[in-house]
């Protein structure tokens, strides 16, 4: 090889290494593979988040490994910030009117797809694996929706009726129900583990600091909000002063140690219902926010590991098709104990199957405590993390699928002919 081959194949060597560190140039490659790789499973008919996740995955550790595990910890910040304006956004679509027609419908299927959801896969792990905490563990973690996956198909397709109101009202309180058991189950493994006497007020504390102090602070800067839209007339000033609340109120829910995505959906929640111009504002928000949603799934997709799924491959299968069978049988009976439409009854038993953030969230956070109480505590904490990095993998892909095929099985689709720019010619 010449010297003048050599010295170029340094220097483009030198730019790519350059571009793979840089934090703004993996910011910038993510978010325009990922919008692309969206686009392209659109066309084919599959909805653009599955696109976009596969994307993370090839550029974590299981494929080209751009994005490593160390320095995904730089990107929690964004990570968080998508979070908070999901919850915002699903709290914006809940409109009173809606949940007070449906009320009696939500309330019967909640309660028996979280029940189904929790007993089906603690029985069935627990006979596949023979290890109650673990079980224990599973169940609770497989009660939560992932809000974000199922929520941005319905925006993708501008789906709206009963069932979507349905389907984003059960995902809020499916994540305020894996808390609940969360603050029950590993309070009760963490004292037996540690020799300590578990007791259920310690457990409800950490379930009322989590959600308690959540709502309050939704409450809270859901009427600061208010307040200041009532100050500020034109929208511009508006939709700023929201994207400056949300990331305010997410802050503060951080700082206190609550549930981010409960103090925003209820932030949203009460902007939308008492603030006339929250539609349009919460729209055009929502359109800005776009790029941080897709570097949100492509770095969930790059926590994915595919290479553990021929040694987890029988426990994370068992794990998927129990939480699979759970949500199924218990929203669909729900449905039919609590006399909801035939569009709810057939498809709302479809659409729960994603889990990503709040999963993993949980997850991560008992691999830390476990930690804490030395091998054994940190090997079952392992183990139960990369089960649910396994099942994520599947759910993640399988879970739009289905949301998206229920929405037009139930006719709630109604999408519109995407804008497009004009160009000038050139001469």
């Amino acid at each position: 090889m010449s010297y003048f081959n050599i010295v170029i194949s340094s220097f483009f060597s030198q730019i790519i290494n350059y571009i793979f560190v840089n934090t703004f140039a993996v910011l910038g490659i993510a978010i325009f593979i990922g919008i692309l790789c969206g686009r392209l499973f659109d066309k084919i008919g599959i909805p653009e988040v599955v696109g976009v996740v596969l994307v993370g995955i090839i550029l974590g550790e299981s494929g080209l490994g751009i994005l490593h595990a160390e320095e995904l910890e730089y990107f929690k910040p964004l990570v968080d910030l998508a979070l908070a304006f999901f919850g915002f956004f699903i709290g914006a679509e809940l409109k009173i009117f809606k949940l007070r027609s449906l009320g009696k419908v939500i309330i019967l299927i909640f309660i028996s797809e979280v029940i189904f959801t929790f007993t089906i896969v603690l029985l069935g792990l627990y006979i596949y694996l023979n290890d109650l905490y673990m079980a224990l563990l599973l169940g609770t973690l497989a009660v939560s929706t992932a809000p974000a996956a199922t929520a941005d198909v319905i925006w993708e397709y501008k789906a709206s009726g009963e069932l979507t109101t349905t389907i984003l009202a059960l995902i809020g309180f499916d994540d305020v129900a894996t808390i609940l058991i969360y603050s029950i189950t590993s309070n009760y493994i963490l004292n037996t583990l540690g020799g300590v006497e578990f007791t259920i007020i310690h457990a409800l504390g950490f379930f009322l600091s989590h959600v308690g102090f959540a709502v309050l602070i939704g409450l809270g800067f859901g009427g600061l909000l208010i307040g200041f839209t009532r100050l500020f007339k034109r929208m511009r000033e508006i939709f700023i002063v929201a994207i400056g609340i949300v990331i305010l109120a997410s802050g503060v829910a951080e700082l206190v140690n609550a549930s981010e995505i409960v103090s925003t959906l209820i932030l949203g929640l009460i902007f939308s219902n008492y603030c006339r111009k929250a539609d349009r504002a919460v729209g055009v928000v929502r359109d800005l926010s776009e790029p941080i949603f897709t570097i949100f799934f492509v770095l969930i997709g790059s926590h994915l590991k595919i290479e553990l799924l021929p040694t987890l491959g029988g426990v994370a299968l068992a794990y998927t098709f129990t939480s699979i069978l759970g949500k199924f049988s218990g929203a669909t009976l729900g449905a039919y104990i609590s006399n909801a439409s035939a569009n709810i009854r057939k498809n709302i038993g479809l659409t729960l199957y994603s889990q990503a953030g709040i999963t993993l969230g949980l997850g991560h956070q008992l691999l830390y405590d476990l930690k804490e109480l030395g091998l054994v505590g940190y090997q079952l904490g392992l183990k139960i993390i990369n089960i649910l990095l396994s099942a994520t993998l599947i759910l993640l892909i399988v879970g739009p699928i289905m949301v998206k095929y229920a929405l037009y099985r139930a006719n709630e689709v109604y999408r519109e002919e995407v804008e497009t720019m004009d160009y000038i010619p050139l001469r």
